[in-house]
Formats: C-alpha cells, structure tokens, sequence
C-alpha cells in the first residue's frame, strides 16, 4: 500500500472516529432534552376527569364520599377540601384497595404514586412525577429491546432518540395515570422475552416470567400483549411443540398465577368494572372516520398534527404532515420485512397487532370506539417506532461510513426532519397551558380564572365527577358550597363576595333566581368522552330594586 493511501485511511479513520464522537454528543443531547420535557411544568396542565380518579384512589375516599361530608352544610375552601384528595390518616392503605376493587384498572400504578405522594408531599405535580420518572425508565428499556432484537447500538441509539423526544411519549409521561408504567414494562418484558429465547437460560425465563405479573397488575390491556406474545413464538418455532415454546409456557403461566387473586376480584366486582368501561360504547365510529383517526394516531409518535389549534391554524393545519408519516411507517415494515430475519419483523409485527386487532374487532362485534383512543394503542405506537428507527438507522448510517452517499444523505435529512419535528411539538406541548389530551382543559382554565379574579368567591357546586376537576385550577382560599336540589338557604354574610354557580341543576338555577340575577359566564359543549350536560360556570348578582 502507498504512502498516498495509507494517509487517505487514516484520513477516512479519523473522519469516522469524529463523526461517532459527535453522533455520541448528539444522542445524550438529545436525551437529556427528552427527559427535560418529561419534568418541566408538571402541574401547568389542568387536571383532567381521569386524573381526577388517581387521586380518589390514592387518598382511599369513593368520588362523591368527600362531597357528602360537606354537602348542604357551610362552605369549605378549597385547601380543605383537596386534603381528603391525598392520603391522609383518615384512610389507610387498605381503603386504597377497597376503592380498586370496583375499577377498571390494577393496582400497580396507584401503589407507586401514593408512594411518591407519601413521600414527597401532596400535589398535582409530585403525583404526575411518578408518571415522569417511569417515562424515564422506558428510556433504557427500550435501548434494550432494540440491542435484544437488532443486535446493533446503532437501531437501539436512534430507536432511543426518536422515542426520548416522541409528542405522544412526551405528552403522557406528564399523565397522573398508568400508561407510562404500562409503556415500560412491555419494553422490558419484550426485552427480557428476546433475552430468554436467545441464551436459553433459566435466569431469562425468570426474570420474563416476573415481568408477566408486573404488566398485569400495570394494564388490564397487557393481556392481549400476552396473546401476541405466544402467536409470535409458536410463529418462530413453525407451530412446533419445541422446548423453547415449553420454556415460554411455563414462564408465562407461573406470571399469571401471581395476578389470580386480582383477577379472582375483578370477576367478583365484574358488573361494576362493566358500568365503569360502558362509556367506551356511546360513540360509534364509521369507516372513513377511523382510517383518519387511525393516521392521525400513528403520526402522533413523530409529530402531533392537533398542535395545529394551538397556533390558531385550525384543527388540520397541521395535518399536511400525515400522509408523510403514513408512507414513511409503510415503507419502514416493507423495509424491516425483507431486511430482517422472521424472527425479528414478526416480533414488530405482533407487537403492533397485540392491542390494534383485538380493539378493531371488539368495536365491529360489540360497536363502540376502543380503537380510537391513543393511550389504548401504546403497544402499536412502539411498534411503528422500532419499525421506523429500523430504516433510518440502516438508511442513513449505514450506506457509508463516511456519511458521503447521496441515498445515506437523504436519510440523514428525514432522520434529522424527524428529530427536529419531535424537539418542536414536544416543546409546544411541555410549555402549553392546555392540551388536546385534557379534555374541555381551554374551558376549566377560563372557568379557574374568573373565578380567581374575582374578589372573595363562593363557588355553589352541583357536585358531579366533571366539577372536581376544577377545584385544582382554583386558589387554596375559593369557598365551595356544595348544593344539589334540594333547598338552599343563602347565609347573608355570603353576599359580601362573589358568587358563582358551577353546572347547577335546573331546579337549582330556578331557586335561586327567585332571590339573585344570575347569567351564564362560560360553557363547554363536551365535558369529555363521556356524553353529558355541557360544563357551565353562572354568577348570581343581587337584584338591583327599582
């Protein structure tokens, strides 16, 4: 070899060398920007109907319990009232229980987040940092899984990248419920799974077979997870009874029997799980209405094409971007399937299908709009990511070393595209007041905010699950009197402030009209997923005498 190309090699050597350098900068970069989304502002958001939930949980008290100690009676500030919101000595653990026996969701959750409540103090923010700090934790986790399944840090640094700064990722690990831990503890059973299939060993088996209780007490949901599971493996193994599919039965069956005794409870409390999911049914959804929510929901990995309402550009301004994304996930599984071995594109493709078929075809048998909801398709979103992260890493970095190629160029580009578009939406949607994901948030805002403003408020409540959510939005020092239909006396020291009415009955607008001039101030049209009376904010006047 010529000393002219011994030094064009070692030119091309250290070229290489500097660009992993900076692509090692660049990725904890991108990291640490990723995590920063998931802590900052963490209460800024209103709370939200099922958040709301979380608390009743935590602090062991039934939804209406805390309004029953006060109803009718003297009005209560708001300070007092949110005590019995948190735990508190009045409730122990075991109430905690009692109220999840009649819920729709394990326990798992609601454990580590009075935990971090107990810990470090009674608020809206403490409590979303548990959410915050599992978000975290799916960082490694999905590293994992991508080493485990591609066997490249390559795949698993960019997998990692795109998640870290995901809108959708970003959006729910700032969520006071349990979909960050069931996000993680798929990643790590999946991980583990792949782990155990490929060494062979007991310790794998073991730690998968830990994992199964883990995501069952997480996430009902995680059942079907289970389902895909066992289709990939009997795919892998050509629908053999090896000892490989034997191992994964006998793992997975001693995880399930850690989760009989919860599940022994639901069945017991069955009809009550069932009135608690009934909502789901309310809303039909025509074809062409989810093939658009279904493309909407895919991209919201990448970009969130609703931020568009944020900027004032309507609800579509944004939703130029989809049809990029949808073509960007279908080539990646076309690419994934005829670059990757069987074992690898199926374990994608199940992961995707776990939640999705199941959804799909309960919504076509028993009507209702499950598959709609993006916190239910998390499974699928993970897919779509790994799937992506696949193509780029194997498009942009790894056609030319030296980053030279036109084709490696063009990957680069969208690569960079896609990362630049998760830092942007993931930013608008950490420092927003509101989002999509809070719903009717705009008008609890608006609502918290006269009501603030004014001088010494009363707040007469007709108590329902949609009024709680405002208490959080208001000062510590609001008054709440709590008042249904029946007859309300008004203490005259209450005039000296100002009163408001917050979604009264019709009996109890028509009685106090008798004696105040009252007019409606705000109103939202839909309180949530759940069909209902509009949420409306009133204030009553003195009659002025002519």
């Amino acid at each position: 070899m010529s000393a002219k190309q011994l030094r064009e090699q070692h030119l091309l050597l250290g070229k290489s060398f500097s660009a992993k350098y900076w692509l090692k900068i660049l990725f904890v970069t991108i990291l640490l920007i990723g995590i920063f989304f998931r802590v900052v502002n963490l209460d800024k958001k209103p709370v939200w109907i099922d958040e709301t939930h979380t608390f009743s949980v935590i602090s062991g008290y039934a939804d209406s319990e805390v309004v029953e100690k006060f109803l009718g009676q003297t009005p209560v500030d708001v300070k007092t009232f949110l005590k019995y919101q948190y735990p508190n000595p009045d409730k122990s653990l075991s109430d905690s229980f009692r109220k999840l026996y009649t819920d729709v969701h394990p326990p798992l959750y609601f454990l580590i987040a009075r935990t971090f409540v107990e810990w470090f103090g009674s608020s809206v923010k403490v409590l979303r940092s548990a959410s915050a700090f599992l978000s975290i934790l799916t960082l490694p986790a999905l590293y994992w899984l991508c080493l485990e399944l591609f066997q490249s840090s390559l795949v698993a640094q960019v997998a990692t990248v795109l998640f870290c700064i995901s809108p959708f990722q970003v959006l729910y690990a700032q969520e006071a419920r349990p979909y960050s831990l069931f996000t993680l503890v798929i990643l790590l059973s999946s991980a583990s799974l792949l782990w155990a299939m490929r060494t062979k060993r007991t310790l794998p088996w073991f730690i998968y077979s830990l994992s199964v209780p883990l995501g069952l007490y997480s996430q009902f949901f995680f059942l079907f997870v289970l389902f895909g599971y066992f289709s990939y493996i009997f795919a892998v193994e050509s629908f053999q009874f090896t000892k490989r599919l034997q191992s994964f039965l006998l793992a997975t069956l001693a995880g399930f029997t850690a989760f009989l005794p919860w599940l022994i409870t639901v069945l017991i409390h069955l009809s009550d799980f069932k009135e608690k999911s009934s909502w789901i049914v309310n809303h039909t959804l025509s074809i062409l209405g989810a093939l658009r929510l279904w493309s909407e929901n895919i991209s919201l990995s990448f970009v969130d094409p609703r931020a568009s309402e944020y900027f004032g550009f309507g609800r579509f301004g944004f939703y130029f971007l989809i049809p990029f994304i949808i073509i960007l996930f279908g080539y990646s599984l076309y690419f994934l399937c005829i670059k990757t071995s069987k074992p690898v594109y199926l374990f994608v493709l199940t992961l995707i299908a776990s939640t999705a078929l199941p959804l799909i075809a309960a919504d076509l048998i028993l009507g209702g709009n499950r598959q709609i909801w993006p916190r239910y398709l998390i499974p699928c979103f993970l897919g779509s990511q790994i799937s992506v992260s696949y193509l780029l890493a194997t498009r942009a970095f790894s056609l030319s070393p030296s980053y030279t190629n036109q084709k490696s160029r063009f990957w680069l580009l969208i690569t960079a595209t896609l990362v630049t578009a998760g830092i942007f939406f993931s930013s608008v949607i950490a420092q927003a007041d509101t989002w999509w994901n809070k719903y009717s948030g705009g008008v609890t805002i608006q609502i918290a905010k006269l009501v603030n403003q004014a001088e010494d408020p009363l707040v007469i409540v007709n108590p329902s699950p949609f009024s709680t959510v405002f208490y959080y939005a208001f000062e510590p020092d609001v008054r709440l009197l709590f008042a249904s239909d029946q007859k309300l006396v008004i203490d005259p020291s209450y005039m000296n402030g100002s009163i408001f009415l917050l979604n009264p009955t019709d009996a109890l607008k028509a009685d106090l009209n008798r004696l105040l001039d009252i007019k409606l101030l705000a109103q939202s049209p839909d309180p949530g997923p759940v069909p209902g009376k509009p949420i409306e904010l009133w204030k009553a006047e003195k009659r002025i005498r002519k």
